[in-house]
């Protein structure tokens, strides 16, 4: 008998995760040949990365599959048109990267056909699924004799229809989608086996796999709300089928829904990657910023830098690419070294006088002798998406509307993401800078968060170590490399490096490596969480300014009404 295992559709890395810990006991326990999952979900949420179908792969998936969110990222596509273990919908038209159908090699030697189709009724624009299901069985009728659909589909009868046609002629068909697990496994008349829909893997405390709070505000409130793969009840859902492989005729098909019970590792602190959240709100500003250029509205940044500072142009060029990614129009003002701080003044406000343009950031520092401060308040406080002007600052300080600084922002936001309790915990923020420090302290003590806040600083003396490990929210940002060290660290606390500095390594190729504020190593011992460095805070900065921006354009478009 030949057993093959269907992945429901992965939610995130909460679900990514679960694979990676029950796949490998799953292959053993249940003799399995082959395993096909459906990741089109598997990227926060929304669409398939390379990072994300890689993660699933190595925890033992041998065939991907996709569905209609599979193209919701634009950086994905080089991905999905050269990865062979990939099959996408096939009924889509000419030109579309990626392949609909292939043959894939069990453990056993037997040669295995997958097909992925997209419904019809209630989706984006298709061919017709049961002729692309038809075209797929001639081209595979020579090669192998075990096929399997994964048919993502909206309503039941489209999927029922659909098994029916192929009864016979196919080995299995399973429907995904709904996120929810049906309870109609059976084999046709033909021998065909088939389930309405496999449900997901990933949050169960949750709506369809994403966080349960916000789906309920938008129900709620019919008001825009950014979503974000839930974490709560990890489970795992398949369908395992048994074929004969001699005649690709299925003999069973069971459910499974198992569930995944997370032990955290002794001395290893949970990693809080900013990428996951990152994308998830990069990808909520794309659809709002398609509904602002469908009534007329092109959002446009404007990118003012002051000589060619190397880290500065690496920062810019982030920032633009994600603007672009998302469909904001950038507008580059690059002014060379040695500008005196009034011509710097007058671009920054013929930018704030022009209606065309929405958002203003300056990218410092800036070259001497140009002053930051002076060119930070010629920015009109409806366009400083960096929150930096003062009357954005004051409002922050009472509670009122207004833009805040893209990093704290973005802490915030990573924190809430990973499900870090705040309210009522006790926050220590080392560092008061007028860019991060202060602005989170702020934040953080909000009314909406609620956390006992204590801001630490140079001038706090040897009780600053004390402090530390007072903290449930640990926050580096002193502006010196590894710094922070695990005798700082409650144990169990969440710790958020926001440092990013290029040290010497005399072992690492360029003879330099990147670290944080924290040092990484011996706080992992400690903590119970903690933000990498790269890749914690750093891409929710990038994500929280394109935020920004869009919020900037829609409360202009509003002002025009």
């Amino acid at each position: 008998m030949l057993n093959l295992l269907f992945i429901a559709d992965v939610i995130g890395s909460p679900g990514r995760e679960v694979v990676r810990s029950l796949l490998p006991d799953l292959r053993r326990r249940l003799g399995i040949h082959l395993v096909v999952c459906n990741g089109e979900n598997s990227a926060g949420g929304f669409g398939l990365t390379r990072d994300a179908g890689h993660d699933l792969l190595a925890a033992g998936v041998d065939v991907l599959t996709g569905g209609n969110h599979l193209w919701d990222r634009k950086e994905s596509l080089g991905y999905l048109a050269e990865e062979p273990r990939l099959v996408r919908p096939a009924n889509l038209p000419p030109g579309v990267p990626g392949q609909g159908w292939g043959v894939f090699k069990a453990a056993d030697g037997t040669p295995v056909g997958i097909v992925n189709l997209l419904g019809r009724v209630f989706m984006k624009e298709a061919d017709c699924p049961f002729r692309a299901a038809d075209r797929a069985l001639e081209e595979l009728k020579q090669r192998c004799k075990v096929v399997l659909f994964d048919f993502h589909a909206e309503t039941t009868a489209e999927k029922i229809a659909l098994a029916w046609h192929l009864d016979g002629r196919a080995s299995a068909v399973i429907g995904t989608h709904t996120h929810v697990q049906t309870a109609d496994e059976r084999i046709f008349p033909g021998g065909t086996a088939f389930v309405c829909d496999a449900g997901m893997t990933g949050g169960f405390e949750s709506v369809i796999g994403m966080d349960r709070h916000a789906a309920l505000r938008r129900f709620l409130t019919l008001m825009p709300e950014r979503l974000s793969p839930a974490t709560g009840d990890p489970r795992l859902d398949g369908i395992l089928i048994g074929v004969d492989p001699a005649s690709g005729t299925a003999r069973s098909i069971r459910r499974l829904e198992i569930r995944h019970q997370k032990v955290e590792a002794q001395g290893a602190a949970r990693l809080l990657k900013g990428e996951e959240p990152a994308t998830t709100v990069r990808y909520a500003a794309r659809g709002e910023v398609a509904i602002l250029r469908e009534a007329g509205v092109v959002p446009l940044l404007a990118l003012v830098s002051v000589g060619e500072n190397p880290a500065s142009q690496i920062y810019l060029k982030r920032k633009s690419e994600a603007c672009a990614e998302v469909g904001i129009e950038v507008r580059r003002v690059a002014l060379s070294e040695g500008v005196d701080t009034r011509t710097v003044v007058e671009r920054v406000r013929g930018l704030g006088e022009d209606p065309e343009v929405h958002g203003i950031l300056v990218q410092l520092p800036l070259a001497a002798p140009a002053d930051a401060r002076a060119v930070l308040e010629a920015i009109p406080p409806s366009k400083d998406v960096d929150g930096f002007h003062p009357v954005n600052v004051g409002r922050l300080s009472l509670g009122l509307p207004g833009f805040v600084p893209a990093t704290p922002l973005g802490i915030l936001e990573l924190l809430r993401h990973y499900e870090v309790p705040l309210a009522g915990r006790h926050a220590v923020v080392l560092g008061r800078s007028d860019i991060v420090g202060r602005p989170l302290a702020t934040l953080l003590s909000s009314r909406a968060v609620n956390m006992t806040v204590t801001l630490g600083h140079s001038a706090s003396g040897p009780a600053l170590t004390e402090l530390a490990r007072q903290a449930d929210v640990l926050v580096a940002a002193i502006g010196k490399p590894e710094t922070v060290t695990a005798d700082w660290v409650k144990p169990g606390a969440t710790v958020v490096d926001v440092g990013i500095h290029r040290v010497p390594a005399e072992n690492r190729r360029g003879g330099t490596r990147l670290v944080g504020d924290v040092e990484a190593e011996s706080v992992a011992r400690v903590a119970g969480a903690l933000t990498p460095v790269p890749g914690g805070v750093g891409p929710m900065t990038v994500a929280m300014l394109v935020s920004n921006t869009v919020r900037a354009a829609k409360q202009s478009a509003a002002a025009r009404v």
